[in-house]
């Protein structure tokens, strides 16, 4: 798969004065021409040999592929010889064309942006931080090492609002927009901890703690990971433009809280990963599982119908096809969560509790405006769930009914701020809880089977 990657990269040896070498190709002919162009050609084009996603995801593989195999002792050393070349030949490429912008900024809805970032995308740049990261743990390389500094340096920057108001802490996706946040490609803050890990970056820390526990618990409570979220900022509501939801959005939710709780030693973290995990087996718009463990498919996503919604609290229809996209994310998903027993058994709590009434998550926190909650269940072993999420700038009080189970069940409460710092963590009979909710933080409350 790693030769096949390679062989939609151009290499100097095709044209020496063709100054895409580095770049990739997205369309390859049946007869083996790699044109940059499909036939016939669509419009929009998105064949593109420049500072593309293409690139980016190939400094991703190229990294990860090396790693792979310089650990791998029985591995061909001439192979990783080959990976490291074709990955300094795409490093050359974000050079070429990227990197004579570093440094510089572009006003973006009255804020300076970064114009350094690959394709001007903090989702596309992150991406490619995840190859660097890995390739230079494991060799030490100082050019890789400036090259990933440097492009972290744009994705921190991306890093936008607070605890209280509108981002909440994203490292929002494209630098063309200060209000737009979608789930597609989200593994920005994944690659900022990375940085972190291999660079000792501070900022990068920061910044992925921002989006996972500060952004990314609003987000679970708001609905999951939509296409498309819109507001300015500042605003303490987002109003969703595309609630379509796919496996791609939500692994990388996953991934990211996972590899931001390892590196910083933060549970609370991996807590919520199980939470984003949920999305595979019930906790999205349609209330159906969308990872079949039989097959290892996974489906393209959750669809938003224009009709009103066939289940009551139920907004979404479950889209069927699955795409090698959707399909590889669910995949690395499944093998992120295997890596964690406590995530995985937290995703597996998955089926939310509405209210009749309402339609939404039951529990006392919905008569604070400026709490949001979030109840999950698993109906097979009694599991429960709640989140709760405060946008006020104060410490708020909320009482939370963890009922079922047996007489000696117990309940196990974390508190957290908005970094994703313990500040409490206790256990309690289940039953019916005073929970409290730092500003601008979140309290997860889980009751667990005994067995568990």
């Amino acid at each position: 798969m790693l030769r096949g990657l390679c062989f939609l990269q151009t290499v100097h040896d095709d044209d020496p004065d063709d100054l895409a070498h580095g770049n990739v190709v997205l369309w390859q002919q049946p007869d083996g021409i790699l044109n940059r162009s499909g036939i016939p050609a669509e419009s929009p084009d998105p064949s593109d040999t420049g500072e593309s996603a293409w690139l980016a995801r190939t400094v991703w593989a190229l990294g990860e592929g090396y790693a792979a195999f310089s650990a791998d002792e029985e591995s061909d050393p001439d192979f990783g010889a080959f990976l490291r070349r074709r990955l300094r030949l795409a490093m050359s490429a974000i050079r070429r064309q990227v990197l004579p912008r570093y440094g510089q900024w572009r006003v973006v809805e009255d804020s300076a942006t970064p114009a350094w970032l690959i394709g001007d995308g903090a989702d596309l740049t992150g991406e490619a931080l995840l190859g660097l990261c890995a390739y230079t743990a494991c060799t030490g390389d100082d050019d890789a090492r400036k090259l990933l500094e440097q492009l972290a340096e744009g994705v921190t920057a991306m890093r936008t609002g607070t605890p209280w108001t509108w981002p909440f802490g994203a490292v929002l996706p494209s630098a063309l927009s200060r209000s737009a946040w979608h789930a597609w490609a989200g593994l920005a803050p994944a690659g900022l901890a990375r940085v972190y890990e291999v660079a000792g970056d501070l900022a990068a820390r920061d910044a992925a703690l921002a989006d996972a526990a500060s952004f990314t618990p609003h987000l679970l409570v708001e609905g999951g990971p939509d296409n498309l979220r819109v507001a300015v900022p500042g605003a303490r509501e987002a109003l969703t433009i595309d609630g379509v939801q796919l496996s791609y959005g939500a692994q990388s939710r996953v991934e990211s809280l996972l590899t931001t709780a390892r590196v910083t030693g933060r549970p609370a973290l991996s807590t919520l990963a199980g939470i984003a995990g949920s999305w595979f087996f019930g906790n999205n718009p349609a209330g159906a599982p969308m990872y079949d463990p039989a097959t290892g498919r996974t489906y393209d996503g959750v669809d938003i119908p224009d009709a009103p919604p066939q289940q009551p609290g139920r907004r979404g229809v479950v889209h069927r096809d699955a795409g090698a996209e959707s399909t590889i994310h669910g995949l690395l998903a499944m093998l992120a969560l295997d890596g964690d027993p406590h995530a995985a058994a937290v995703a597996r709590i998955a089926e939310t509790e509405t209210d009749p009434e309402l339609g939404i998550g039951a529990g006392d926190c919905r008569k604070d405006s400026e709490l949001r909650c979030l109840t999950l269940r698993d109906p097979l072993t009694g599991s429960r769930l709640t989140l709760l999420r405060s946008v006020a700038t104060s410490t708020r009080v909320c009482d939370v009914d963890v009922a079922g189970g047996t007489a000696e069940s117990t309940a196990t409460v974390t508190v957290n701020d908005p970094g994703g710092e313990e500040l409490e963590h206790y256990t309690t009979s289940a039953g019916r809880i005073r929970a409290l909710v730092p500003a601008g933080g979140f309290t997860v409350i889980t009751r667990m089977p005994e067995t568990v």
